[in-house]
């Protein structure tokens, strides 16, 4: 039996995870090719022009698995973490896609509720391994694989040595961030400009959250929670030199988000932040352009601020410190 996943979303982020439950039931994942052009124009021909990139690219990828495969697995993820919700789209997520092409294959749509000390939603997974054949001990044993495999997301990643006087932290959904076409390339042109990268997922998930837990207005979504603290933290810390926004175009929580950002890091003083918003329509000039621009402001803006600071009294240096308005 094979079942597809579509490369998108939230594949980004659990993909590992699934592909060990299916595979521990020995059933044959199929996983869609890297996005392409032709991947973003069919899914934004076939889906609601009012939704945003993200899911018209899952579109794309999910139309590539008609007539591949036996079934498609498309969890509908209600949280991520407890306390918070996930975005309405990943709620809805398995509606669309049977919406999407009737001659699709059946789609698979466990939930998975992150915010469950309990784990009881691993029992949705229980019947699904069920039903696609596997017997009641190997079923058990692909949950708790799947159980065991989500939970070291939840620990500090290593830290990563940094190689350039210019660091850009850049904050965005992991399918906007580290999917090559929708981000086209940003984070290797980043490099290519003699910066370095980092991104959120170099952050501990306990600094994110204590830092999110400041802000006047809490934030309902849990993925963009940890956008924010991610920021915030790179921000207070003068960890990076100065932070990309990436965003996709009709995100509403995206919008929100980028909005209170700006606001906080305008009254706090700190790095410069600039927001890149992305659409089937983007193009690699203009996005090349801008973070150019970017770049060359903040290695000015570092030679300024080293040139002020040396040989400068205390006072002076507080007064052109990264986090300034320099």
């Amino acid at each position: 039996m094979r079942v597809g996943i579509p490369r998108a979303l939230l594949f980004h982020h659990y993909g590992e995870c699934w592909l060990e439950f299916l595979e521990t039931l020995g059933i044959e994942p199929v996983i869609t090719e890297d996005t392409s052009g032709e991947t973003i124009t069919v899914g934004a021909t076939r889906a609601d022009n009012e939704t945003c990139l993200p899911v018209k690219v899952f579109s794309g990828h999910l139309l590539q698995l008609k007539d591949r495969v036996d079934a498609v697995l498309v969890p509908r993820v209600v949280r991520q973490e407890p306390g918070k919700c996930a975005c309405p789209k990943f709620m809805g997520l398995p509606d669309l896609a049977r919406s999407l092409d009737p001659e699709l294959p059946p789609i698979l749509s466990p939930r998975m509720d992150l915010g469950d000390r309990r784990s009881l939603w691993a029992r949705e997974w229980y019947g699904v391994a069920r039903a696609l054949g596997g017997r009641r001990t190997s079923s058990a044993v692909a949950v708790a694989r799947l159980l065991r495999a989500l939970s070291p997301l939840e620990e500090p990643p290593p830290a990563r040595p940094r190689h350039s006087d210019v660091v850009i932290g850049v904050a965005g959904h992991l399918y906007n961030v580290f999917d090559g076409r929708v981000s086209l390339d940003m984070l290797e042109r980043i490099r290519r400009l003699g910066a370095e990268p980092v991104t959120l997922d170099q952050v501990p998930l306990e600094h994110a959250r204590r830092h999110a837990d400041t802000l006047s207005r809490k934030i309902f979504w849990g993925f963009e929670s940890r956008l924010a603290g991610t920021v915030l933290h790179w921000s207070r810390t003068a960890s990076v030199s100065g932070i990309l926004f990436v965003t996709s175009f009709a995100c509403g929580p995206g919008s929100i988000v980028g909005a209170l950002l700006e606001d906080q890091l305008e009254r706090e003083g700190s790095v410069p932040l600039m927001t890149v918003t992305l659409d089937e329509h983007s193009a690699e000039a203009g996005l090349v352009t801008r973070l150019e621009a970017f770049t060359d402001m903040l290695r000015h803006r570092s030679r300024t601020t080293a040139d002020v600071t040396k040989g400068s009294d205390p006072f002076v240096t507080s007064a052109v410190h990264p986090g300034g308005s320099g």
